[in-house]
């Protein structure tokens, strides 16, 4: 009889019911508990990578104010908007002169010579050399225009909400605008209104106004990302998108927004402080993602700006590392269970051998000793 023949079929079964569902069980267990902890860890990444980007695009934001500032304390500007004041102001002689400038600006800026002033020029040369600014324009504290960059549609600008921000009925303080498309420019572009104080004292002469280019916010955020379709899009809490890389018209949503509203109002309802969180969206072109929000700090300073920073990538690619595990996992199941076949098959064949008979191995003894009294 050969030895496979004579193999224990009960212990090589009893072996691989035992062993061989424990194995599957426990690579199924590591494989679902390494995959929930590395979605996990990459989930936390990118609601730390959202918090980053949103820092960076609220320190962009704060450095185009600070500019602003700095820039309305040129005293060529504050000497500007302190001799607009030097004129009494008639309001029906500016009224008159607003609708001359709205019917042909160009004849109306030659005939009362703001832009050939020495601040205009001074403005006009920023905005040539600094992509940045789009326009750049003064005001007295009645609103009536003493320099800018280059012609605007109106003169008087008191009738303006950011005009009435900036000058705060003569206390004066910072006004940001939300980012708009700019029809004329066809570019998406905010403003920031700030207080011109007089050169000789701290009251408000006027207001100054930036109408600077969004597309830089580009630079504070298109590089933080963790891989291939990773966006980063800042969205307003209706979903409406306020800036991303790709195109987007103004009626646009961000794929999320539903999810968000509905993350947006539990938070308030529990009254949850400004934190980092994160959710699973379908994209429009059907695929999973998975989203981390962050809020921005500038709501605190500007309330009409409510901005969120949205980071989301592919819930595929952020487990495609682990599925080039999986592999390795799946070769080294393999491997244990022909090794534990193999022990399997050892034990049974072991375990069948037939029992050797005590009175012949006490024959073999005596047949020793007897061998040995021979030899002495």
């Amino acid at each position: 009889m050969s030895r496979l023949a004579s193999l224990n079929r009960r212990v090589l079964t009893v072996v691989l019911l035992v062993a061989l569902p424990v194995l599957l069980l426990g690579a199924a267990a590591v494989i679902g508990l390494g995959q929930g902890r590395l979605r996990e860890a990459q989930t936390s990444e990118l609601r730390q990578l959202a918090a980053y980007t949103a820092a960076a695009l609220d320190a962009y934001v704060y450095r185009r104010i600070l500019d602003a500032a700095l820039l309305a304390r040129v005293p060529e500007i504050r000497r500007a908007a302190a001799a607009g004041n030097d004129q009494a102001f008639d309001g029906a002689r500016t009224s008159e002169i607003d609708r001359q400038w709205q019917a042909d600006g160009a004849a109306a800026s030659a005939r009362l010579g703001v832009l050939a002033t020495p601040p205009s020029r001074f403005l006009a040369d920023l905005v040539a050399h600094d992509s940045i600014y789009r326009e750049v324009l003064v005001t007295d504290r009645y609103g009536r225009l003493v320099a800018a960059s280059n012609i605007t549609s109106d003169y008087l600008q008191a009738d303006e909400t950011w005009w009435y921000n900036a000058f705060d009925n003569g206390r004066g303080r910072i006004s940001m605008s939300d980012v708009q498309l700019d029809e004329s420019a066809q570019i998406y572009a905010f403003e920031v209104s700030v207080p011109v104080y007089a050169p000789s004292s701290e009251e408000v002469a006027g207001v100054m106004k930036i109408v600077a280019d969004s597309r830089e916010m580009l630079t504070a955020i298109a590089g933080l990302e963790m891989g291939a379709t990773t966006e980063a899009i800042v969205v307003r809490p209706d979903g409406s998108i306020v800036f991303r890389r790709r195109a987007h018209a103004p009626a646009d949503r961000f794929f999320g927004a539903d999810l968000l509203r509905q993350r947006l109002e539990e938070r308030a309802r529990t009254r949850e402080a400004p934190d980092t969180w994160s959710y699973e969206a379908q994209s429009d072109e059907g695929t999973r993602r998975v989203v981390a929000v962050a809020p921005s700090q500038l709501t605190q300073s500007f309330p009409d700006l409510p901005w969120l920073m949205v980071l989301s990538a592919e819930r595929d690619e952020l487990g495609a590392p682990f599925r080039s595990l999986v592999w390795y996992l799946v070769l080294v199941v393999f491997l244990t269970a022909v090794a534990v076949l193999a022990i399997a098959l050892w034990l049974s064949l072991r375990l069948a051998a037939p029992p050797i008979d005590p009175a012949y191995d006490m024959h073999l003894v005596e047949r020793a000793q007897v061998r040995r009294v021979g030899e002495e």
